[in-house]
């Protein structure tokens, strides 16, 4: 039985790449804050419908930018920060996606929408993304000139995490008819839900077998890998294969 192939791609690669490598990737590696500036500047550059990309996260109690494509877009950040609302700060916490599909409509966060009006923003999408650990480390911002042209993007993420839950219709029903870079960012997300999924079967087995908790099994995953020099959701894959094989012997 083969181990399931979810070895996370190379750094640099694309923006697919990106995301599936941060999602195999220990929470406090100390690549995280370049994988993150990577994908922030290439759904800038690949997005069409995207005008300006951030991502923000938390430091203690407070919110930062960790990562932005332009001024502009720390601009609107720092503007939900200091009202400590706004759809950024909706991703991170809630851990799914944030559409605000027209952000002249939006009553919710006043702050935000003035500071998104005054710099010519009209829509936004904000998508929890995390590491290893399989909770949400930071949100990456995607800001748009154009309401319409963000409506395809903004639909296809929220289909992807609805079919993530098990609701929600086949994201591959409308993959085709997406942007070359929109399909990008959805295998990404894709690929990167499969590694996570991996990693929490694991995690599973181990709280069984070890009779732990999520926090002790994520160390004790940790330590087996680096001890067989594997990556996260290489180590996690071949745990859950040994597990199906003691559970369904030949």
């Amino acid at each position: 039985m083969a181990i399931p192939s979810t070895t996370p791609a190379r750094p640099g690669g694309g923006l697919a790449d990106g995301l599936i490598t941060l999602a195999g990737t220990p929470d406090d590696d100390s690549s995280v804050p370049a994988q993150l500036r990577f994908i922030t500047r290439i759904a800038a550059d690949l997005l069409p419908a995207v005008t300006y990309a951030s991502t923000t996260g938390q430091q203690k109690d407070s919110y930062v930018t960790v990562a932005m494509s332009s001024a502009i877009a720390l601009a609107v950040d720092e503007a939900q920060y200091a009202d400590e609302a706004g759809p950024c700060l909706d991703a991170l916490q809630a851990g799914a996606p944030t559409v605000v599909p027209e952000i002249n409509a939006t009553v919710q966060w006043p702050g935000f929408r003035e500071a998104a009006h005054r710099l010519g923003l009209r829509a936004s999408l904000s998508i929890p993304l995390f590491a290893g650990r399989g909770v949400p480390i930071a949100a990456l911002n995607l800001y748009g000139h154009d309401t319409g042209a963000m409506t395809p993007l903004n639909q296809a993420v929220l289909i992807a995490y609805d079919t993530m839950d098990g609701d929600g219709d086949d994201p591959e029903s409308d993959h085709d008819r997406l942007d070359p870079g929109s399909r990008e960012l959805l295998d990404g997300l894709t690929g990167a839900f499969t590694v996570r999924a991996t990693i929490q079967q694991a995690l599973g087995v181990i709280m069984v077998e070890d009779h732990t908790n999520a926090d002790f099994a994520y160390a004790i995953l940790r330590s087996r890998a680096a001890a067989m020099g594997l990556s996260l959701p290489v180590a996690a894959g071949s745990i859950v294969t040994r597990a199906g094989e003691q559970q369904w012997p030949d």
